[in-house]
């Protein structure tokens, strides 16, 4: 069972959002991938990640430079993301120059055995508001992030929100219900 610290993850709304995305087309995450990519270059940093942000677990839509298991299983425990508490913190940019240093996550397994030092995510937000995850990027050395840099995630991360829009699968859209009379 999750702890009541990841609680406001699970909330019916913001799982609402969530669902309305079909996240498993695989144009979407050629996409995403091109961003995460993109962002991890134009920063200096191995990883570049599109994260969303579940009630349990992260699940990564968009990737450059993930390997080993994690690139095999798409995603972490809430408990070890980063993603996770920059989606509770509700703020639109989270970083960690060190993780070692930092008292949330340095005894993460991310940090202790995969070897995450550095951390900046930008929220990504949906159309109704809600924060379904974050468009990061990571790194092995401590890293402090420039206002420019940190420009470039948000930026990308609007983008994030923009190409998913393509994906969402609203009601209104879907037109009216067909019923079926046997």
């Amino acid at each position: 069972m999750i702890g009541e610290t990841f609680a406001p993850l699970g909330t019916p709304e913001r799982l609402r959002a969530i669902a309305r995305y079909d996240l498993a087309d695989p144009r979407l995450r050629r996409q995403l991938d091109q961003v995460a990519e993109r962002s991890a270059t134009r920063l200096g940093m191995p990883t570049g990640m599109v994260s969303i942000v579940l009630d349990s677990a992260q699940f990564f839509v968009g990737s450059y430079g993930l390997d080993g298991w994690i690139a095999r299983s798409e995603g972490t425990p809430v408990e070890w993301a980063f993603c996770a508490h920059a989606v509770l913190a509700e703020a639109p940019l989270y970083v960690v120059p060190d993780a070692i240093e930092h008292p949330t996550h340095r005894d993460s397994p991310l940090v202790t055995g995969e070897g995450t030092r550095a951390y900046a995510g930008a929220a990504i937000v949906d159309p109704d508001g809600q924060v379904i995850g974050m468009h990061c990027v990571v790194g092995e050395q401590p890293r402090s992030f420039s206002d420019e840099e940190l420009g470039v995630l948000r930026t990308a991360a609007v983008e994030v929100g923009t190409i998913l829009g393509g994906y969402r699968r609203d009601q209104e859209k879907a037109g009216p219900s067909r019923r079926v009379i046997m």
